[in-house]
């Protein structure tokens, strides 16, 4: 399923089974729900730094802002403590 309409699922139907399920999707995708950012993060190229707390790289993030889009983000940090590791992905 194309990642916008499961973004659209994800945040207008927050609190119901379709949010659940469209969160559950976008793992499967790669994508990564950022809880400080409350966006979702997709590696965009692998890490050029990884540790036990957080990697850097290139990210591609889509944001529910006002223009609805996917960005890159540069030499981004993610740290681990803002992963969301709830859903499930099976």
């Amino acid at each position: 399923m194309d990642p916008s309409t499961l973004f659209l699922a994800f945040y207008y139907k927050q609190g119901r089974p379709e949010q659940y399920l469209a969160a559950r999707e976008l793992k499967r995708g790669f994508w990564r729900y950022h809880k400080k950012y409350n966006a979702w993060f997709q590696r965009h190229e692998n890490p050029t730094v990884s540790t036990d707390k957080y990697e850097k790289g290139k990210y591609l993030v889509f944001e529910c802002g006002q223009d609805w889009t996917q960005k890159i983000k540069a030499d981004f940090t993610f740290e681990y403590e803002h992963l969301e590791n709830e859903v499930p992905t099976s």
